[in-house]
């Protein structure tokens, strides 16, 4: 997957500017695609393999005997002083951001974070011009790619506790395999 040839960095005008005074992000396990993972271990960053098939960014706390704490979602160890380090190398999952997904059954709903500082610093024309800019960045994103990040929150959510978000929903996606038919839009 080629991350350079995706255009993120222009999908969030402004984006920047809200998330250096927000600090309210960044408390993720920081998922990684098999590619990411491997030039994550290459370079010797700290992750957790799970189920032997998921990676994630080792940002977990520990009890006195070591074991990870689960129960809370830890803040990014490459988040610092607010903003991530690690920015031009971060992870796909991590790019996206306030791209979020949520799962029913086969049924994938992509969508944008209710709860971001960003999103509600917009005026409702600026929302729905990034509204209609993600939709068309998902849908000029490349399949096999698409396929790729929606089959690993998929299998994270297979794991996980269901996170309670509130999301503006943009796409519906149906489980076909290994792959995701788009089946609607919505506004």
């Amino acid at each position: 997957m080629s991350l350079s040839k995706i255009d993120i960095k222009n999908l969030f005008p402004e984006i920047s500017n809200v998330c250096k005074n927000c600090d309210t992000c960044c408390k993720t396990y920081g998922w990684l695609l098999e590619k990411e993972a491997k030039k994550f271990i290459k370079k010797d960053y700290p992750l957790i393999k799970l189920n032997n098939s998921l990676y994630c960014i080792d940002s977990f706390n520990r009890d006195s005997k070591g074991n990870l704490i689960l129960d809370k979602i830890p803040r990014c160890k490459f988040y610092k002083n607010k903003r991530c380090i690690i920015q031009n190398e971060k992870p796909l999952d991590c790019k996206l951001f306030p791209i979020k997904v949520k799962f029913k059954e086969d049924n994938c709903f992509l969508g944008l974070s209710l709860g971001c500082k960003y999103l509600s610093s917009l005026n409702k024309k600026e929302k729905y011009e990034i509204y209609n800019r993600v939709k068309k960045f998902i849908e000029h994103m490349p399949k096999k790619d698409l396929d790729k990040y929606l089959n690993l929150m998929y299998k994270v959510n297979l794991i996980s506790q269901t996170k309670k978000f509130w999301m503006k929903k943009l796409i519906t996606f149906k489980k076909e395999g290994n792959s995701w038919k788009l089946i609607s839009f919505h506004d």
